[in-house]
């Protein structure tokens, strides 16, 4: 069965004395979507992970596009019988028979992953990490090639920073900062060295703020996603 995906903790905005250096910790791996949109590839995979599968098929053309993963939980109720519970959602939004759009449930049925694949290629570009039903971390591969170049953090689901590899390759070298939702701060890394060379305010700073005074050492791994180019939530799907 698949487990519930490991949630964690976004790095907080620190403005008084300069750039947070806890980077967030990797997500917990999760298993990729079937290779094709065959059903028997589906079947073989809900069978494997002892779940239910449902399909629907909402634009009625005779294939399914919505796929359910269920696992079976005991019913505190009523001993003995079994209840239902949401563990995958697949989408096949434009009805071509490829997947577009994963998400995972944890066992309180609370949305814990999301992946989208922006272009309908067959490969997701944005996965979003969820914690209490709202957004700790999302990636984007602007680029679409299999590796993200913007990284969006918040904090209880507020965009706190986001990390930019402005030339794809794979160092961080642009942190934007923010505070109440707003832009406060972009740092840049013009030599590539892993440090930020300047600092440029987007807002006046508080008598009590001070103007950071290190750049933040990039996150280990992968490079995460600009903003400004960050695709919009995708539209609501059954």
């Amino acid at each position: 069965m698949i487990r519930p995906l490991l949630l964690f903790v976004c790095a907080s905005l620190i403005a008084a004395c300069g750039p947070d250096r806890k980077a967030a910790p990797p997500p917990a791996p999760t298993v990729q979507p079937p290779a094709t949109g065959a059903n028997e590839d589906r079947e073989a995979y809900a069978k494997k992970e002892g779940l239910v599968l449902k399909q629907f098929d909402l634009n009625r053309d005779g294939q399914p596009d919505v796929f359910k993963y269920y696992r079976e939980v005991e019913d505190p109720k009523n001993p003995g019988n079994k209840l239902e519970q949401l563990s995958r959602k697949d989408l096949d939004i434009n009805h071509d028979g490829k997947i577009d759009i994963v998400r995972f449930y944890d066992a309180k049925g609370e949305l814990t992953e999301e992946r989208v694949d922006l272009d309908f290629d067959g490969r997701f570009d944005s996965v979003t990490f969820l914690a209490n039903g709202v957004p700790a971390r999302q990636e984007i591969d602007l680029s679409y090639d299999g590796k993200p170049e913007v990284t969006k953090y918040f904090d209880d689901g507020k965009l706190t920073r986001i990390e930019a590899d402005r030339n794809s390759d794979g160092q961080i070298d642009t942190w934007e900062y923010y505070v109440n939702g707003e832009l406060d701060r972009i740092g840049t890394d013009a030599d590539l060295d892993g440090q930020a060379d300047s600092w440029e305010r987007k807002k006046a700073p508080d008598a009590s703020t001070a103007p950071p005074a290190a750049a933040p050492a990039p996150a280990p791994g992968k490079a995460a996603e600009p903003s400004a180019a960050a695709p919009s939530a995708p539209a609501k799907t059954p």
